[in-house]
């Protein structure tokens, strides 16, 4: 009797577990969609944070210990389209320079999100990571010939 109560208890952990994941993934996956959705609406993007998607190609911590970081990013759709940011990080926020040199190592998709004037957020896709900043500069290029 034993084993069987402990069999249920637990079937219904495991149940309880892969509805969590379920949840997650439907509750990212409507960020990405609500993001490409937003995206799609600026027909002709001018800056690099109205690009549905972008690419870290390389990050650039200014040396003096400012939370100051220039960032190459390229959109993939478009690869003569690139730009470099200047983002100026939270000072207290020790983690995003971090996790902006994986997501370039690792090539990831970003989201790139504008929250109202110069701040912005960087989501890397299908996840919850995101790195909060302030837009100083940007300079995007267009190579095509």
């Amino acid at each position: 009797m034993l084993v069987i109560a402990a069999a249920v208890a637990g079937v219904i952990l495991l149940i309880a577990a892969a509805l969590i994941v379920a949840a997650r993934l439907v509750y990212v996956g409507s960020l990405d969609a609500q993001a490409l959705a937003d995206k799609v609406a600026t027909p002709d993007p001018i800056s690099a944070l109205d690009w549905p998607e972008l690419r870290v190609r390389a990050v650039v911590p200014q040396p003096d210990g400012q939370q100051l970081v220039l960032l190459s990013v390229g959109w993939p759709a478009h690869p003569r389209q690139a730009a470099t940011l200047l983002l100026a990080l939270d000072s207290d926020d020790h983690r995003s320079l971090s996790l902006l040199s994986q997501w370039c190592l690792r090539q990831a998709s970003i989201s790139p999100v504008r929250q109202g004037g110069m701040e912005l957020e960087l989501r890397r896709r299908q996840s919850l990571e995101k790195v909060h900043a302030i837009l100083v500069a940007e300079d995007t290029t267009d190579t095509r010939c």
